[in-house]
């Protein structure tokens, strides 16, 4: 979930911290350290032949300095036998519902339904919902699936309610868990609703996390330790933890149980860690925070719990990234992409500081290996140039024309 509006520093981070001081005094005592959930092992016999990775908000700098000193393994691995580069994105403000659909159709906004505009039954012309039917072009996902190819697409934006297509469909995990919670009607967020029985146990909801099931999260060595997870901080890191080990781990049971042939897995937790722990680790927001002694004294030890936070969810993400790759057989076509990456926190002309989509970059990363791809090559170019170089790259012959180009230079035929 992006946070749209501005806050302060003020409300983002003191009054965590007042609620720090409550439980400080109240408890006395540091928490003893509690280990993290164990990550499951794959199951999958690495059939896939495509896999798809997003990850929402995944940062280039933050890989290339975390991979330079061996914390991001899997996708370091994957860079280095693969293609790799950046691409513009369609800008801050754009819905992450339109950019993620563009980046499986190779089309424009406007070419697409969804990001595009449409007549109402008034006549009038009204910005297109953002929701599956109302998509007028088909997506790597439905391409297979005219070639008799069945895929799993797993919390991929914009498939709310889901879509029936050859395999199956889980929607946004975020908005399943909520629906789930309040009665929603189930063969909305899953397609077929004959997986729910087998598939639903599979998805957690993030009000069943603690803090100290987030330990891994935090050095939980300093002043503060687990207390410093108070509020929002412990809130935005379980709906983090809880949607991607969610996805990875209905991701490996379509693979091991359902036989999909293709995988489409969108992991949102490094957006939702970036947004919330980002100022812990570039201080400078805090510094010009004006707060007393005390609270100073708080926020100082929130830093030294929490500065490490968003560097320790990039290395869990690299190792779900290394369980989704267990499940793609010898000859796969795989690529990794990002919505946005991260520039950090910017101040207005007030000196305020302005989160959210204000901290994004106006530039993604993405990557793509293969036996048809060339390692090592540069991708450059467009955002809906993804699509149709992904498309070549698994063979895959698109239906209609794609506004994108194929990298043609990435490939080798």
């Amino acid at each position: 979930m992006k946070i749209e509006k501005v806050l302060t520093l003020l409300i983002v981070v003191v009054l965590i911290a007042a609620a720090v001081v409550a439980v400080v005094k109240l408890t006395g005592s540091r928490p003893a350290q509690v280990e993290s959930p164990p990550v499951s092992e794959a199951p999958g016999d690495g059939s896939a032949r495509l896999l798809v990775i997003g990850i929402q908000g995944l940062e280039r700098t933050m890989v290339d300095r975390l991979s330079e000193t061996g914390r991001l393994p899997n996708i370091a691995g994957l860079v280095s036998r693969g293609a790799s580069g950046i691409y513009p994105t369609f800008g801050r403000n754009k819905d992450i519902a339109i950019t993620w659909t563009s980046l499986v159709t190779g089309m424009l906004p406007e070419n697409q339904g969804i990001g595009g505009t449409m007549i109402s039954r008034r006549g009038d012309v009204i910005d297109s919902p953002l929701t599956p039917k109302h998509r007028t072009v088909g997506t790597i996902w439905t391409y297979l699936g005219e070639r008799g190819e069945r895929s799993g697409v797993v919390g991929w934006p914009a498939t709310w309610p889901v879509e029936e297509i050859e395999g199956i469909m889980i929607g946004p995990l975020s908005t399943y868990t909520l629906e789930r919670k309040h009665g929603g009607n189930p063969a909305d967020g899953m397609s077929p609703v004959s997986e729910h029985e087998r598939l639903d146990h599979l998805i957690l909801d993030p009000e069943q996390f603690e803090r100290r099931d987030l330990s891994r999260f935090v050095d939980v060595n300093t002043r503060l330790g687990l207390e410093s997870l108070m509020g929002q901080n412990r809130v935005a890191l379980a709906k983090a933890y809880a949607g991607d080990r969610s996805a990875v781990d209905v991701a490996k049971a379509m693979v091991g149980e359902a036989s999909v042939d293709n995988l489409f897995v969108n992991l949102p937790g490094v957006d939702l860690a970036s947004q919330r722990f980002w100022h812990y680790m570039d201080t400078e927001a805090i510094e010009k925070v004006e707060v007393g002694e005390d609270e100073r004294r708080l926020l100082e030890g929130e830093i030294e719990a929490l500065g490490g936070t968003v560097d320790l969810y990039y290395e869990f993400v690299d190792g779900l990234v290394g369980e989704l790759l267990e499940l793609a057989g010898d000859g796969a076509t795989v690529a990794l992409l990002s919505d946005h990456g991260y520039s950090g926190i910017m101040f207005d002309a007030m000196n305020m500081p302005k989160v959210g989509a204000n901290m994004h970059s106006e530039e993604a990363m993405w990557v793509l290996a293969g036996p048809r791809v060339r390692a090592g090559a540069l991708l450059d170019g467009a955002l809906i140039d993804v699509a149709p170089t992904i498309m070549a790259a698994a063979g895959i012959e698109p239906s209609m024309e794609l506004n994108g180009r194929v990298h043609e230079d990435a490939l080798q035929r």
